[in-house]
């Protein structure tokens, strides 16, 4: 089954983005921020990653549109954020939750010129060094990439007009 788009407009803290893969719809929650929030819309998509072999016979890999993902596949969400308006879209940033039922692959967040924290409880954000866990007998420990629930991307400069920057990560389905 080919994952379905929705590309969703003037985003909000309530905006969904659902994405079917492997005949199981999930819903992910991806906003953005802005100066203008009417300014910047956002597009999810899910993909994995192909083997081939390139035209000179060298063995290459491309992102293509998910087939069957089964649990320990791995899926790599981007999530690109284009300004629709005539006017730089400024302080940018760009939320995304992991799907419940996928856990975030360590050190896979990246997006250029963004400054990126993760989230725990999907209300307070920090570095991924910076995230520690208590446990019930009181001691601490630091959070393992599994344990992600959030990621957050904030842009270090403005999306010039009909421009777009872009987010990614990998999940690794349950």
């Amino acid at each position: 089954m080919k994952a379905a788009r929705e590309k969703t407009r003037g985003l909000g803290p309530g905006a969904w983005v659902r994405v079917g893969i492997a005949g199981v719809a999930i819903a992910m929650s991806s906003y953005a921020m802005a100066q203008d929030k009417s300014c910047v819309s956002l597009k999810t998509e899910a993909q994995v990653e192909e083997s081939y072999t390139d035209a000179q016979g060298k063995p290459a890999k491309r992102l293509v549109a998910p087939g069957k993902v089964i649990p320990g596949g791995e899926v790599i969400w981007t999530i690109t954020a284009t300004n629709t308006c005539e006017k730089a879209a400024d302080k940018v940033v760009i939320e995304n939750a992991v799907p419940e039922h996928m856990s975030y692959v360590a050190d896979s967040a990246a997006g250029p010129g963004t400054e990126i924290a993760y989230s725990l409880n999907g209300r307070d954000f920090k570095k991924i060094a910076d995230l520690v866990v208590r446990e019930a007998d009181g001691s601490s420990r630091p959070a393992h990439a599994d344990e992600i629930k959030r990621i957050r991307w904030t842009l270090g400069v403005a999306i010039a007009p009909k421009s777009m920057a872009f987010a990614r990560y990998r999940a690794r389905v349950k």
